[in-house]
């Protein structure tokens, strides 16, 4: 189910798993491929992540050191319950990002190619309901200037 090999984690073709959790440390890095109907729970402090073709399921972690990536995955839970950097999220459909902490919702979200992706912010109290932030997979571009000045389109 998960390997630890030199510095990293190999998480591969597992389904239907909820309970897969990993002890890291600063040094390891998190490899998840061909993952389907399953949860990962990464515990400590971790410096990468990188999913790749993981559908339906969800991914917690506590800390990372440089950037969580999701590439071609389709509806992935990500849940940040501590500090991140950076998250690309490349290719994948209906991806969920939680920042659960101050620290997390500092980190900066890179899509390409990708459609339906969500950021959920907590309330301001615990009575409060979650904040859901679209991210825009559509963008309207104009010569403005002599210039390209691309924005996100607004639907009316």
């Amino acid at each position: 189910m998960a390997t630890l090999k030199d510095n990293k984690w190999f998480v591969e073709n597992v389904a239907n798993k909820q309970d897969i959790k990993l002890e890291c440390n600063p040094k390891q890095g998190v490899y998840i491929s061909k993952v389907t109907d399953s949860v990962i729970t990464i515990v400590g402090k971790a410096n990468t992540i990188v999913a790749e073709n993981v559908n339906k399921s969800g991914i917690i972690f506590d800390d990372i050191i440089s950037t969580v990536e999701v590439i071609n995955s389709k509806k992935l839970q990500v849940q940040a319950n501590g500090s991140i950097p950076s998250i690309a999220i490349d290719k994948s459909q209906g991806v969920t990002v939680f920042l659960q902490t101050a620290e997390g919702q500092k980190a900066s979200i890179l899509t390409s190619l990708s459609s339906e992706v969500n950021i959920i912010l907590p309330g301001k109290t615990d009575n409060d309901d979650s904040i859901e932030f679209p991210v825009p997979s559509q963008f309207v571009s104009k010569i403005v200037g002599g210039k390209v000045v691309t924005t996100p389109s607004e639907h009316v």
